[in-house]
């Protein structure tokens, strides 16, 4: 395999057309998202499916967290399969597994217990495709060109994210929930294609791994949280993330008492992947020392503008320092790149899975952390607590990035 990160692509910028050109790699970015445009449609598709069914909001939200519920157990638990097995394999087994799984969805027949069983049945398919997706990256692109791939991914999730929403509404609209899901299905088939055409099959990472998923588990937690290199990274990817989560969970009661509507709660809404897309950019045309040095500034600017949520009345104000949090978020396109390749190449999966697993639990427990002090101190203070705590989090990293030590 020829690498997009070695020779002349060394010596100057890496650029998102560079790390294209590499075959594998394109294929993965074309499965990749298509993956998690699908992931959109379902979700809110499943959503207006539930609430159609039963009437109740509750349910319907119950519906969308199942499937974000299911990446705290089959992140650490299943992760450890795409060491174990190629990867390529286990990418496409998740996916051919999944389309099946959305079809039956589409069955009017169901009842309603089951589809939250085939929610959870499907969403717990995604850690090990995710896992075995992050942990081949490596292989594919060096050096800087990792990174560029990595931060192309993780914009294109943001807009997935955005247009999964709102194609999956409009969808609904015109062509029914099974619509939607049937399409849903189709993206999963289409991702196996274009990786078995596109991704070339490699020997599994560790194939005489020893013990059951429970101790790969233990011990992919043991890896993580055991080296303080590694340990350091995750916490600069997690604080950050927790602060910018948190003041999204809370942009409607932060519209309603600002005295504004459904309008402008959407707007706060955005304000943060919007922030993030903006200084991706920015972010990944540094060089690599330059990025690292960046790591500190970035923490500190996905909190500190939230500290001052409570003091403006002004949406205008509160949007653009919402938006300058979401570009201080961009860190995580420099940590993230980070701490997988200093993961052994033999447990990166297994790494990536547990590191995503306390990624989304530390988010749920900031958006739950703060949607109990927003009762109390009112929604615009509970951003500015939740940032706070973050901040003070990270002040033991930032002092040992400013003293000139590897964050620890």
């Amino acid at each position: 395999m020829t690498s997009v990160g070695a020779g002349v692509e060394a010596q100057r910028r890496v650029r998102n057309r560079d790390v294209l050109r590499n075959r594998e790699f394109a294929g993965l970015y074309v499965s990749q998202s298509l993956s998690l445009l699908g992931d959109q449609l379902a979700r809110i598709a499943l959503a207006l499916l539930v609430f159609e069914r039963t009437g109740s909001a509750f349910a319907a939200s119950t519906a969308f967290g199942v499937s974000y519920l299911a990446y705290l157990v089959g992140g650490p638990l299943l992760s450890g399969l795409a060491d174990r097995h190629p990867r390529l394999t286990v990418m496409v087994v998740c996916d051919l597994l999944r389309a099946p799984l959305v079809l039956v969805l589409c069955v009017d027949a169901v009842p309603l217990w089951s589809v939250f069983v085939l929610v959870l049945l499907m969403s717990t398919l995604g850690p090990p495709f995710d896992s075995a997706r992050g942990a081949l990256q490596p292989d594919l692109l060096d050096g800087d060109a990792y990174v560029v791939g990595n931060g192309l991914l993780n914009v294109t999730a943001q807009l997935a994210q955005v247009l999964g929403f709102v194609l999956g509404g409009a969808l609904v609209a015109v062509a029914s929930v099974d619509g939607a899901l049937a399409l849903d299905a189709a993206t999963f088939l289409v991702s196996a294609g274009v990786l078995l055409v596109t991704v070339r099959q490699r020997p599994a990472a560790e194939p005489d791994l020893d013990g059951s998923l429970l101790r790969q588990a233990i011990d992919g937690f043991r890896l993580v949280l055991g080296a303080r290199e590694l340990r350091g990274l995750l916490l600069v990817a997690l604080l950050p993330s927790v602060a910018v989560t948190a003041t999204e969970g809370l942009a409607v009661p932060v519209a309603h008492d600002l005295g504004r509507g459904a309008a402008v709660a959407g707007l706060l809404t955005a304000a943060v992947p919007a922030g993030f897309l903006v200084a991706s950019t920015l972010v990944l045309r540094q060089g690599a020392e330059r990025r690292m040095a960046l790591v500190p500034g970035l923490v500190v600017l996905a909190c500190a503008p939230l500290l001052l949520s409570p003091l403006l009345d002004s949406v205008g104000l509160v949007l653009a320092l919402w938006i300058v949090a979401g570009m201080g978020a961009t860190v995580n396109l420099i940590a993230g790149p980070a701490f997988m390749l200093r993961l052994p190449a033999q447990a990166r999966a297994r790494g990536y899975g547990v590191a995503g697993s306390l990624l989304q639990a530390g988010q749920g427990i900031g958006l739950v952390a703060a949607g109990a002090l927003a009762e109390v101190f009112g929604p615009r203070s509970a951003v500015a607590v939740v940032a706070a705590g973050c901040l003070l989090l990270a002040v033991p990293l930032l002092t040992a990035q400013a003293t000139g030590r590897t964050v620890r």
